[in-house]
């Protein structure tokens, strides 16, 4: 009799196929157990372990037909069960697909840019097994998405559930071939399957001979919600309104009961509004669901086939094959304890059924989300990363990208992370601080919601390689901010003198010493809108290496209590625009020791209360453009130790109260270019010795005995 299960291994007719049994289910890892026979009890597991195995099944019967299918999958558990009642040996094989490997691997990886397909065929594709895309959809790009201590399938279980994607195994000999779907279209029918199955039940059942058929067929709807909103935030958008909705009732009553989801997994609109789409989808995929089973050889998940002949017509139609269930068995009077009354009379041996899950094919299935996203379970640190050559990297946001301790597959460069913000201790809307954390630092990493792809920087750490500013636990009293100049500054506190180039604001708190050091690298810049106040208790020293310019706009008022001293080792010049006042209640010396000049554009008073005394060294000169007055209340006197000039451009006016006195020391002389005249009302000439007037050639002296006149003529008028 042909054989209807021939197993199909490396070993060949070493191992012969007994009984099959398992389930293989939309979006589920298969799981077959095959019972196998064979005459050597030496099998050895390792010649069979993950390694591929083949069921083949004749869909032939005596009646007609024609054609076989295959079921492949790796074996992944080998067992010896015994010998059977005669001297044959029995082993037990369970196969997995081998999308089951990937349950054997876990990692952490960071994808950016990637939509969800390419990010499934990155993590599978490593296991070198065949993979068909049947997409009718098209999907958004991750900016950035994590396996976090996932399996690959576990992760890549849950992306598909996020996305509205699932998967079946389509079956050849040595191999099978995972195929992703996303709605009808990626449904094919039954291959090598009847264009119809009918339904047979009770009696006619029990009539049918040789044919695969459905003898039970039962059709159930359940209340699901209709309804789903979801809802979720941008920073870059904060004020848009990006919630979505979408319903999908049954049309049966309390079917308005709405699930409402937050965060929605979105930033933008429109990928919101396909998640809803996919939320209702799911949520009514299996609220209509048939279960059945029959004497079938024929059903594969992820397949459509066509009921005929049940007597309830609405339930004759097309169906997608959700799951099935197997039970296959190959001369059953053989196996271990069996005995021939234990089967009816005529029976040849073999049987086959397989049980079901089907539903409408006008329904849009979606795969259930039932692999739930791993939670982070607290903060961790991560190292800030950035370009080659660079030691900050941030963009407009402040945001800055770290490798995380786990990432074994980031370059420790910009490309390690996404972009993730930063916590401030104050952030308003252009206001509050600002510290950008500069590359090899290291960073306190949370995640909102506790969700790995969104990660936030919320504080930052020291470590061995990355030591506090100042020495500790030496001045555990100190406390502040040490900058460090970027790029290429050099280490150091930055003090006059002393190695480092660093802004700085440090507060020492050691009682008696206690101090505020603030040092500017550079340029320092103070800005007070109002008032300012500075009160020093003691000593204030400022020492300025180059120049130092004051702008006062309205009034400025210094109070030394006791003495000021201004060195100028340069010049100096002050300049007033208006008046200035001088006041000196005691003593005031000033000191040149070269030159002074004076330039009074108008007007200058001089006011001496008792005396004014003027030493000049060598010469004085005063220079006057028209008028020179001085007046003096009661007397002057001008002392000259050798001589004086006095030179008068037109006219010399002297004009004396009541005496004038001139006492000269030997000679006096006086030169008129024109006339002199002399006037009063009387005039006394004295001379203790002589008098000598002369005019031309004719002179009168005057001598104490004599008066004597010579003249070239002999004439005098009377």
């Amino acid at each position: 009799m042909t054989r209807s299960f021939i197993a199909h291994t490396e070993l060949g007719e070493r191992l012969k196929f007994r009984s099959m049994t398992g389930q293989e289910r939309i979006s589920t890892l298969f799981e077959y157990r095959v019972r196998l026979i064979s005459d050597s009890a030496g099998i050895a597991a390792k010649s069979v372990l993950g390694k591929d195995m083949s069921i083949e099944v004749n869909l032939s019967t005596e009646l007609g037909g024609a054609g076989k299918r295959f079921l492949s999958g790796q074996a992944t558990r080998f067992t010896y069960i015994g010998k059977d009642d005669g001297d044959m040996h029995i082993y037990e094989a369970e196969l997995r697909p081998w999308l089951w490997y990937a349950t054997r691997r876990s990692d952490f990886k960071i994808f950016q840019s990637m939509t969800a397909p390419q990010m499934l065929h990155d993590v599978l594709g490593r296991y070198g097994f065949s993979i068909e895309d049947r997409f009718s959809g098209s999907y958004r790009t991750w900016d950035y998405c994590v396996q976090y201590d996932e399996t690959d399938f576990g992760f890549a279980s849950r992306l598909m559930e996020q996305e509205g994607l699932y998967y079946h195994f389509e079956h050849a000999q040595g191999s099978h071939k995972l195929v992703l779907c996303d709605g009808p279209a990626s449904h094919t029918a039954l291959p090598n399957g009847p264009g119809k199955i009918p339904y047979h039940a009770g009696v006619l059942a029990a009539q049918v001979l040789e044919q695969d058929f459905i003898d039970t067929w039962q059709h159930r709807e359940d209340v699901a919600s209709g309804l789903f909103a979801a809802n979720d935030y941008d920073f870059t958008k904060p004020n848009a309104e990006i919630d979505t909705a979408r319903q999908q009732r049954a049309g049966h009553e309390r079917d308005d009961y709405e699930l409402y989801e937050w965060p929605g997994g979105y930033t933008e609109l429109g990928d919101g509004e396909n998640y809803a789409r996919v939320r209702i989808e799911q949520q009514g995929a299996r609220r209509e669901l048939i279960t059945g089973h029959g004497p079938l050889r024929h059903m594969a998940p992820g397949h459509t086939f066509e009921l005929a002949r049940h007597p309830r017509s609405q339930e004759n139609g097309r169906f997608l094959i959700e799951a099935v269930t197997f039970d296959f068995q190959e001369n059953a009077l053989r196996q271990v304890g069996a005995a021939d009354a234990d089967y009816a009379e005529g029976t040849s041996g073999t049987s086959y059924r397989q049980t079901f899950e089907v539903l409408p094919e006008k329904a849009s299935y979606r795969a259930a989300r039932v692999t739930p996203k791993p939670r982070t379970t607290g903060p961790q640190t991560a190292v800030v990363v950035g370009p080659a050559g660079e030691e900050i990297y941030t963009d407009e946001y402040g945001r800055i990208k770290v490798q995380f301790h786990w990432d074994r597959y980031g370059k420790m460069d910009e490309h390690s992370s996404c972009w993730i913000r930063v916590s401030q201790t104050w952030a308003g809307s252009n206001y509050g601080t600002m510290h950008v954390p500069r590359i090899g630092q290291e960073v306190i990493v949370d995640f909102l919601n506790g969700d790995p792809d969104h990660p936030i920087v919320t504080g930052r750490v020291y470590n061995a390689a990355q030591m506090p500013p100042w020495e500790l636990p030496a001045h555990k009293t100190q406390s502040g901010i040490l900058t460090r100049s970027s790029q290429g500054g050099t280490p150091g506190d930055g003090l006059r003198d002393s190695p480092g180039t660093a802004n700085a604001l440090r507060f020492e708190d050691k009682a008696g010493q206690e101090q505020l050091w603030l040092h500017a690298q550079k340029d320092q810049l103070t800005e007070v809108e109002h008032d300012e106040d500075k009160w020093v208790g003691n000593d204030r020293r400022k020492t300025i290496d180059r120049d130092e310019f004051n702008t006062v706009h309205r009034d400025r008022t210094e109070v030394v209590d006791r003495n000021e001293k201004i060195d100028v080792h340069g010049w100096r010049t002050e300049e007033v625009d208006l008046d200035e006042t001088i006041t000196i209640h005691q003593n005031r010396k000033e000191r040149v020791d070269l030159n002074e000049t004076i330039s009074i554009g108008r007007f200058k008073m001089q006011t001496v209360g008792i005396g004014y005394t003027q030493n000049v060294g060598v010469f004085k000169v005063i220079s006057i453009g028209v008028s020179y007055m001085e007046n003096i209340g009661v007397s002057m006197m001008t002392n000259v130790g050798k001589t004086q000039d006095l030179n008068v451009g037109e006219k010399q006016t002297v004009q004396v109260g009541q005496v004038r006195e001139t006492d000269i020391g030997k000679n006096d002389t006086l030169r008129v270019g024109d006339t002199l005249t002399v006037h009063g009302r009387k005039l006394a000439i004295s001379a203790d010795e002589e008098i000598t007037l002369s005019c031309g050639s004719s002179t009168i002296r005057i001598t104490a005995g004599q008066i004597e006149i010579l003249s070239p003529l002999d004439k005098l008028n009377c």
